[in-house]
């Protein structure tokens, strides 16, 4: 599949699509078990922030993975988040996106230093025991109406507070995506044509606000995680960025159960989820099925840049196509 550029192309194999989870990506992130010691875990600091000897990343304990990083344990109720090579573009944006969400009261992981380890770049982040809501409805069906709601207002929150400083906008995001990736060229004009019709805003936009992206503690608190793809914008692109991910997203490694509950779901899910955000902040709706035209096929450019149309994994661009003359309807624009 042709590309723009090689940095682009890095860039694009660093995300993961709809369902991707965020310390490490998806159903990795159930509850982690065990840990390291104080002293243990002192020593390995010490080891890579020092100039010692490379930590054997063998001998840590991982608590999950996923395309773009791998969790280790680490000391204190830490984890070690280790992006793969090539994989590291998230990593600033997460450094600035995660303090401005936590001093906003968005529940997030707490980061701390930044850290190279087997010439691979990470962070050192509280560790989340804890399973993703999308896995946790996936074995609770009856669960989903309670947790699309708790999603529609955790987002809505967000989408309340200004967008931190040194964050891409969310014009820039799609950009990226649907220049660098092969998307069929009558959905790359209709996207450009739209874009450059939308205005653009100063809205802390998650870019991949799902229920895969947040943990539930076995304390009842829900964490939002993967803040590397953060941007400033409009309330309704961050709202349509879900919308077309509810709509046109699939679990990563869904057991055959989980699909099916996936695609009857599907509607419910999206409704109650607009809903719940609705009874926090109000948006215009037919903004939002504009972008929504927009997102959708930015999907597409992602779920691309995963898994090219020849890789034997089914191509989502009729889903796409079909979400966009939706979009289009209910945003009023000739189709």
């Amino acid at each position: 599949m042709d590309r723009a550029d090689q940095g682009a192309t890095e860039h694009a194999r660093a995300r993961r699509g709809a369902g991707a989870g965020g310390q490490g990506g998806g159903s990795a992130h159930r509850a982690a078990h065990g840990g390291h010691d104080g002293v243990a875990g002192r020593e390995r600091r010490a080891a890579v922030t020092g100039g010692g000897p490379n930590v054997d990343l063998a001998s840590l304990e991982k608590l999950g993975e996923g395309y773009e990083a791998e969790i280790f344990a680490w000391e204190d109720g830490q984890a070690l988040r280790l992006f793969r090579e090539g994989h590291e573009r998230s990593i600033e944006p997460e450094r600035i996106a995660i303090p401005a969400a936590l001093a906003g009261g968005i529940p997030a992981p707490r980061i701390g230093e930044a850290m190279s380890l087997a010439g691979r770049e990470g962070s050192i982040m509280e560790r989340i025991d804890g399973e993703n809501l999308l896995d946790l409805v996936g074995r609770k069906p009856w669960l989903m109406p309670r947790e699309a709601w708790s999603t529609g207002r955790i987002h809505a929150r967000l989408n309340a507070l200004p967008a931190p400083d040194g964050l891409a906008t969310a014009h820039e995001r799609v950009r990226e995506w649907i220049a660098n990736v092969e998307v069929p060229p009558h959905l790359t004009a209709i996207a450009e044509e739209t874009l450059s019709e939308l205005q653009g805003g100063d809205r802390f936009c998650h870019s991949d606000f799902h229920p895969g992206n947040i943990l539930l503690e076995p304390g009842g608190r829900r964490v939002v995680i993967d803040w590397g793809f953060c941007a400033a914008g409009p309330i309704e692109s961050d709202v349509a960025r879900s919308t077309a991910l509810l709509w046109l997203g699939e679990p990563l490694d869904p057991s055959p159960a989980l699909k099916v509950i996936t695609r009857f779901f599907r509607p419910i899910a999206t409704g109650t989820y607009l809903r719940a955000y609705r009874s926090v902040a109000r948006f215009d709706t037919e903004l939002m099925w504009r972008w929504v035209v927009v997102r959708a096929i930015e999907h597409l450019a992602i779920v691309r840049a995963i898994s090219p149309p020849d890789a034997g994994i089914p191509d989502p661009v009729a889903g796409v196509e079909e979400l966009v003359r939706v979009a289009q309807r209910r945003a009023g624009e000739p189709r």
